[in-house]
């Protein structure tokens, strides 16, 4: 089709104004009451790429309907300006700012979720309380090496003593190393249990088990929840690409 049929099209299908003004008077205000591609009452997601707020509807991350308008004319006509080689950056940066902000958000609870999942509050506390014992019985050693080096220096007679002693510290030194194996058991038995029985996943956030069917973990990938933040991640890492070659 030639490009003045092409332009003709448009015109029919969105009506002449849209494609006079832009991109003419790209970035001016639009005076006149009909809405046109740079009113700022358009969404430049849903122009650009997809809107985060359709791409979640119905489901348990429903974030409401999108303050801005949804006209499928102003997407075909940024799809025919950017194949006629008109660019519309601030289009572009917007979209790319908007993106960010939800992957940002989900990188962190990705974060929150995998820090949860080392250690419940039970374990914790099994866990200060080996600790503790530790403390305890390396300031006792420490006590005890003192008082034997003490002995030592004023009744080295005292051989006997000092055999007892030295007993005593070596029972307690066996005690300590004994309850540092123990501590380091249950630190790789409670890291198991964790992974054995909770992951999260690192597309969306969400818990997954592993000792679900293989049919429950497929849902979950093909579910709209992942495919949004996957869709937003790969339009991230595109857009991103784009910036990082024109700013060569």
């Amino acid at each position: 089709m030639a490009h003045y049929e092409q332009r003709k099209l448009l015109e029919q299908l969105m009506g002449s104004d849209s494609l006079i003004r832009l991109p003419k008077d790209y970035g001016e205000e639009n005076e006149d009451s009909s809405v046109v591609l740079n009113d700022p009452r358009v969404c430049r997601s849903f122009v650009v790429g997809t809107c985060p707020y359709t791409l979640f509807s119905g489901t348990k991350g429903d974030i409401g309907t999108c303050p801005k308008l949804h006209m499928e004319r102003h997407r075909i006509l940024y799809e025919s300006l950017r194949k006629e080689g008109t660019t519309l950056p601030d289009y572009e940066r917007q979209y790319l700012s908007e993106l960010r902000r939800y992957i940002d958000d989900c990188d962190y609870r990705i974060k929150v979720a995998l820090a949860r999942l080392e250690h419940t509050p039970e374990e914790r506390a099994q866990l200060s309380d080996v600790i503790r014992s530790l403390d305890d019985l390396s300031t006792k050693i420490g006590i005890m090496t003192q008082e034997i080096e003490q002995l030592a220096q004023t009744s080295p007679e005292e051989t006997t003593k000092l055999v007892i002693e030295s007993r005593k510290l070596q029972e307690t030194c066996d005690e300590r190393d004994r309850l540092g194996k123990q501590y380091a058991e249950m630190l790789d038995n409670l890291g198991q249990a964790a992974q054995q029985k909770l992951q999260v996943c690192e597309v969306c956030a969400a818990y997954l088990s592993r000792l679900d069917s293989d049919r429950r973990l497929a849902d979950h990938f093909v579910g709209k929840i992942h495919l949004g933040y996957l869709l937003m991640r790969t339009e991230l890492e595109r857009l991103q690409g784009v910036q990082r070659r024109n700013n060569k």
